[in-house]
C-alpha cells in the first residue's frame, strides 16, 4: 500500500511539473507569462492581452503562467519560449532581477520580449516596456490624498505594501510620501509598512495598524490588495481619508461614497497595448518597437467612480471604454514611445 501511494505521489508530482512548463508551439506567435493569474490586475492584463491580440485577425496568443505568485514557478514556465525559435513574449513578474539573465540569454538568442507592468531589470536587455511611471503613481496618490487634509493640520498618515522590497510597490511609496511631504508639511509619514499580499494576512496587517494608530489622518496602500482591505474594516464614517492602488469593487464603492480615494494602473490597457503590438508585428513581420510605451494612472473618486465602476463590470463595457484611449496610442506610437531609460 505504501509503494502504491509514493508511485501515486510521484505520478502527481511529474503531471504537475509538466503542467508547470507548457510546451512551445510555432502556433504561438503571440504569448504573455504572467506571475499570479489569479490576482485581480492580472486577470486585467491577461484580458486585455486576449483582446489586443484579437484586434488582428489570425493571430493565436497564449497565456501562461502558476495560479499564485510563484517566481520559480514562473521562471520554468517561460524558459521554453526563450530560445528565439517562437513568437514574442511579454512577462510580468514581481521579480525582474530574477529574470535577467534567462532574459539576457533570449534576446541574443532572437527572442522578441516585451516587459509588461515591471519595468525590465537592466540586465535582462528587454527593449520594449509597456507599463506605468510608478513614482507618477504615488505621486498621483499622494497628492489626491493631501488635498482632501486640511493645511496645516497635524497628524499621521500611514503607508502600506504588500511586498516592501519590490520595486514598482516601493516607487508608489516614495511618490505617495514626497508629494504629502511637500503638500502637507505638518503632516508625520510613516513607513511603508509590510502589510502582506494574502488576503487574510492584509486585512490583518492593516487592522493592527489601524488600532495602533486609531487617531490617524490616512491609511495608504500601494498594492492591490491594500484597496480591499482598507474598504472591508472601514466601518465607521470618520473624518480619516483612506487610500489605494486598483479598481477592488468595494474599494470602489467607498471611493463613490467619499471616504477613499483610488489611482487605477490600467493594467487593462497595458495588456491591450501589449497583445495588439505583438500581434501586429507578428503578421506584417515586422521587429517589435523599442524603448518604454507609459501608460498613465487615474485618479479614482467621487467624480467618477460611478463611470469607472460601470466599465469594470463586464469585458464588453472594460473593451468599448478603452477602444478609444487605445486607438489613439496605437495609432501614433512613435510620437508616445518615450527612452527606456527614463522608466528606468
Amino acid at each position: 500500500m505504501r509503494v502504491a501511494s509514493a508511485a501515486f505521489s510521484v505520478a502527481l508530482l511529474l503531471a504537475a511539473c509538466a503542467a508547470e512548463a507548457p510546451t512551445p508551439s510555432a502556433t504561438d506567435p503571440a504569448v504573455l507569462v504572467v506571475a499570479g493569474r489569479q490576482v485581480d490586475f492580472v486577470k486585467e492584463l491577461s484580458a486585455g492581452f486576449a483582446e489586443g491580440v484579437r484586434r488582428v485577425p489570425g493571430i493565436q496568443h497564449r497565456t501562461i503562467g502558476p495560479d499564485d505568485v510563484d517566481n520559480a514557478a514562473e521562471m520554468r514556465m517561460i524558459r521554453g519560449f526563450l530560445d528565439g525559435k517562437h513568437g514574442s513574449v511579454s512577462l510580468f513578474t514581481f521579480a525582474p532581477e530574477l529574470f535577467a539573465d534567462s532574459l539576457g540569454k533570449a534576446v541574443t538568442a532572437g527572442t522578441a520580449l516585451v516587459a509588461l507592468h515591471s519595468i525590465p531589470a537592466p540586465g535582462s536587455r528587454v527593449p520594449l516596456y509597456i507599463g506605468n511611471d510608478n513614482l507618477a503613481i504615488g505621486t498621483q496618490l499622494g497628492e489626491a490624498m493631501a488635498h482632501r487634509i486640511p493645511a496645516q493640520t497635524e497628524g499621521l498618515v500611514i503607508i502600506g505594501s504588500p511586498y516592501p522590497g519590490v520595486t514598482v510597490l516601493d516607487e508608489r511609496a516614495t511618490g505617495v510620501r514626497a508629494a504629502i511631504e511637500r503638500l502637507r508639511p505638518d503632516v508625520t509619514v510613516l513607513g511603508p509598512f509590510d502589510t502582506k499580499q494574502d488576503p487574510g494576512a492584509n486585512r490583518h496587517a492593516w487592522s493592527t495598524l489601524q488600532e495602533a494608530n486609531p487617531h490617524a489622518l490616512a491609511f495608504i496602500g500601494v498594492g492591490g490588495a491594500d484597496a480591499h482591505s482598507l474598504a472591508l474594516l472601514r466601518t465607521s464614517v470618520t473624518t480619516r481619508i483612506d487610500g489605494g492602488v486598483g479598481t477592488d469593487p468595494k474599494a470602489l464603492a467607498m471611493a463613490a461614497r467619499g471616504p477613499m480615494v483610488l489611482v487605477s494602473t490600467e493594467p487593462y490597457l497595458q495588456g491591450l497595448l501589449a497583445g495588439a503590438i505583438q500581434a501586429r508585428c507578428a503578421k506584417d513581420g515586422d521587429p517589435l518597437p523599442t524603448g518604454w510605451l507609459p501608460v498613465p494612472g487615474i485618479v479614482v473618486d467621487t467624480t467618477n467612480a460611478a463611470e469607472i465602476t460601470g466599465r469594470q463590470s463586464s469585458e464588453v463595457a472594460r473593451r468599448e471604454w478603452f477602444r478609444e484611449r487605445a486607438n489613439e496610442i496605437l495609432g501614433d506610437l512613435p510620437d508616445t514611445m518615450r527612452p527606456l531609460v527614463d522608466a528606468q
